[in-house]
């Protein structure tokens, strides 16, 4: 009898790239299929690259992958789209139709870094859990109001998935073959990879920040997470020395000591930041942006931007908007009468 007949069925995986697709979620998107196959000595899993019109699609990087069409793709048990730089912007109405054919057949969907907004132009995030890239969450929360976005790794909801990105592709990738073929296996692909140790889903995207400041007092740790919480509207320096129990005076020095600068600059350089990432990531209005950062004007926002950076926001804005996704700029309307009519509580 021929052993073939005993071997499992491959799980046929379409992977759709969208212009200027993640390389590095792309990378982590297949390279655990590939490492799957070689570990069982068999094909457990076939994955094709799929494009709305074929040929060669772009990366992020410049390197070029070829696809097939949409339509040449066949059958597949799950669809991934993986993301990139330009998805909040992205509408396609063939790639919107065919994910949504996809969801009517029961087939598992899935997105990589900013696929997400892929798949909530075609309306399949509507009423689930989801994530993206830490960088465009806010963006996604503005433009699908009516799903639950977080900050985790993965989130799977039922038969649709979303991921961060990067290497979090890797952590679901892993998740979706130790469904299939057991811990064990998996842990031997990850392994093989030199991946010491599978995250879960809950996991938070960013480093902590004991990692990222390259400081460990706790007294910093905690002001500076209470700055980060609070971005659109500013603690008083008071409240957070309070918060952290210690005195002005007693958080001024441990600043001072060990980020090498004021708790009011380095609170102004966090929301600087978080706008400047706004401005490359999202389209949202200047005014929208210096808003969400706590500033009560374009005026005030943009001198301390040029005084951060050395230029005005709008030369940084490496995102145009475009009308199919004008929604997002509508739910922040009303904090921006707002806070036009209320000062920030922090310079």
């Amino acid at each position: 009898m021929d052993a073939s007949v005993n071997r499992i069925k491959p799980l046929r995986v379409g992977v759709i790239l969208i212009p200027d697709f993640s390389l590095m979620s792309f990378s982590s998107l297949t390279e655990p299929l590939r490492g799957a196959n070689r570990m069982a000595g068999e094909q457990r899993y076939r994955w094709t690259n799929v494009s709305v019109d074929g040929g060669s699609i772009q990366s992020s990087t410049g390197l070029a992958v070829p696809t097939i069409t949409l339509d040449e793709g066949g059958e597949f048990d799950i669809v991934v789209v993986c993301g990139g730089h330009s998805d909040e912007t992205y509408g396609n109405r063939k790639l919107r139709e065919y994910l949504r054919r996809m969801d009517r057949r029961k087939i598992r969907l899935g997105s990589v870094s900013t696929g997400s907004f892929v798949l909530a132009d075609a309306g399949l995030l509507d009423g689930r859990r989801c994530t993206t890239h830490w960088g465009y969450i806010d963006a996604l929360r503005a433009l699908c109001s009516r799903a639950e976005v977080c900050d985790e790794l993965y989130v799977v909801d039922g038969r649709i998935f979303t991921c961060a990105g990067g290497l979090a592709a890797m952590d679901i990738l892993l998740d979706i073959i130790r469904d299939q073929q057991g811990n064990h296996f998996s842990s031997m692909v990850a392994e093989n990879f030199i991946y010491g140790s599978t995250r879960r889903p809950e996991d938070h995207q960013r480093m902590a920040l004991r990692h990222r400041l390259d400081v460990a007092h706790p007294t910093v740790i905690g002001a500076v997470a209470l700055m980060e919480q609070f971005i659109g509207t500013p603690l008083r320096l008071p409240k957070i020395a309070s918060r952290t129990g210690v005195s002005s005076r007693q958080l001024e020095r441990l600043f001072m000591r060990h980020l090498h600068c004021s708790p009011a600059q380095h609170y102004v350089r966090i929301r600087l930041d978080e706008g400047r990432r706004l401005l490359r990531n999202t389209s949202m209005s200047v005014l929208g942006i210096a808003i969400h950062c706590g500033f009560n004007s374009t005026s005030h926002f943009s001198r301390a931007y040029r005084q951060r950076f050395g230029s005005l926001p709008s030369a940084d804005r490496t995102l145009k908007s475009a009308p199919n996704w004008k929604a997002q700029t509508k739910k922040i309307q009303t904090a921006e009468v707002s806070a036009k009519q209320t000062p920030s509580g922090a310079t």
